[in-house]
């Protein structure tokens, strides 16, 4: 262990260092900082969504405390969902879940006006037609037609979307800029604040051209492979997402772009809602159908499900109680204590930034160890049998353990939680003391106030 890291302190701090001084690392990461108290407002959205204002969710829904009944004087069913609350009470529950692309509409136009400040040009106006762009990759859904929507239209491609029109809006509009007879000629008697808008009406133009061009050539691309696409789907990649292997392989990918400082989860979505997420309906409607019996020894359904991989996201509750319990930084723990009501419902995005966990050495590869441990942990209980599958879908923001009883409609599945916890302690744990140590070795130098 002292020799690893020795490894770490002489060759992959310095390598890791260069890398977060890039500058472009450097702007997605200032994105993030700016993002930050918009992802907790809108995350906190998504709580009071689902703990409050769902009409069947936990507080007004008749499986849950029942409060939506009790308001209308009794009813449930048919008759309560027939009711003017349980319409107002849906209505401002869809309002609230707008959250997401509310979060990935600012995540597009943070992300064009920091490489502006790296490319040059216009920062209005490269955000504008960033958001441009994004709004044209959403309207594939409804131009090519239903089957579009689970590639163009829903998530999946959202996020990498969102990254890819800020960039190329602050890049195509940065480079039209070196030349000037692409410049509108206007009144000189224009006040600036709206002459130098004006002057870049071509350049804004020619960028949204190029950004509809590019969604009609997707469009096509997907008409044309729909049927191959499809198939491949259907006979291959679906049952290789059933493998352990793949698996891991998945969860590693997604932590591993965390760690980068990457929107993991939205750029590998596509493998969760066309193979995971499908998984998870499936056994739903298996549960539906009572094709789960208690009792039942054998695993019946999909082992990896969307639900089952928020075990994987145990960990890093883990990673706050080891800075908690272990850390000799004040500071570390100060910040860990502001997030933790934070991390409590999930919302993590802050930590991995304040932390910092993305860009930070001494913490990826516990980062990576944990969750593929939990993964390995939770495939064996469920494949033997002492925990069942993941029949339920929950919301993102329901607090682990609360999530894994309601996943998988078992208290075990609680158990599995409070387990992979634990072993994920012991995996913080050591890197956490030993970055005491290599702290107190550089205490009569510079300060820097991170793990390692």
């Amino acid at each position: 262990m002292e020799q690893f890291f020795d490894w770490v302190e002489r060759s992959f701090i310095p390598w890791a260092g260069r890398l977060s001084g890039n500058k472009y690392m450097t702007a997605i990461r200032e994105t993030f900082y700016r993002l930050i108290p918009f992802m907790i407002v809108l995350y906190g959205f998504r709580i009071i969504q689902w703990a409050a204002l769902d009409p069947e969710g936990p507080v007004m829904g008749g499986n849950g405390m029942g409060l939506g009944a009790a308001i209308t004087g009794g009813l449930y069913g048919e008759e309560y969902r027939a009711t003017a609350f349980y319409r107002l009470a849906q209505l401002f529950s869809e309002a609230m879940g707008i959250s997401y692309i509310l979060l990935l509409f600012f995540l597009t136009m943070t992300l064009a006006i920091q490489l502006t400040k790296i490319w040059g040009g216009d920062k209005s106006l490269a955000a504008f037609c960033a958001l441009g762009g994004f709004f044209m990759f959403m309207q594939m859904e409804a131009e090519v037609g239903p089957g579009a929507a689970e590639v163009f239209g829903h998530p999946p491609l959202r996020v990498p979307s969102a990254y890819l029109f800020g960039a190329l809006s602050a890049r195509i509009l940065s480079w039209l800029d070196r030349f000037p007879k692409l410049r509108l000629r206007v009144p000189e008697s224009l006040p600036e604040r709206v002459a130098k808008p004006l002057e870049r009406c071509v350049p804004a133009a020619l960028t949204l051209v190029s950004f509809l061009l590019l969604c009609i050539v997707a469009t096509q691309l997907f008409v044309f492979f729909h049927g191959e696409f499809d198939s491949f789907v259907t006979s291959v990649f679906r049952p290789a997402s059933q493998t352990l292997p793949f698996a891991l392989l998945y969860q590693l990918a997604t932590w591993l772009l965390w760690w980068c400082g990457l929107f993991g989860d939205g750029f590998i979505e596509l493998v969760h809602d066309f193979a995971y997420w499908p998984a998870q309906l499936a056994n739903q409607a298996s549960a539906a159908a009572a094709v789960f019996r208690p009792g039942d020894s054998l695993v019946r359904g999909f082992v990896f499900t969307s639900e089952f991989f928020r075990t994987a996201d145990v960990h890093v509750l883990a990673l706050a109680a080891s800075v908690l319990v272990f850390s000799a930084n004040r500071r570390l723990r100060n910040i860990t204590w502001f997030m933790l009501p934070f991390l409590v419902f999930n919302i993590s995005v802050p930590f991995y930034f304040c932390l910092p966990v993305v860009l930070n050495p001494a913490i990826l590869l516990p980062f990576l160890m944990a969750p593929l441990a939990n993964t390995v942990v939770a495939w064996a209980a469920i494949s033997w049998g002492v925990v069942p599958v993941f029949k339920f879908a929950t919301a993102g923001t329901v607090p682990v353990i609360l999530s894994g009883v309601l996943g998988t409609g078992s208290l075990m599945g609680g158990v599995l939680h409070l387990v992979v916890f634990v072993l994920d302690l012991f995996i913080y744990a050591p890197f956490v003391i030993v970055s005491n140590r290599i702290d107190e070795a550089k205490e009569g130098g510079t300060k820097h106030g991170q793990i390692g």
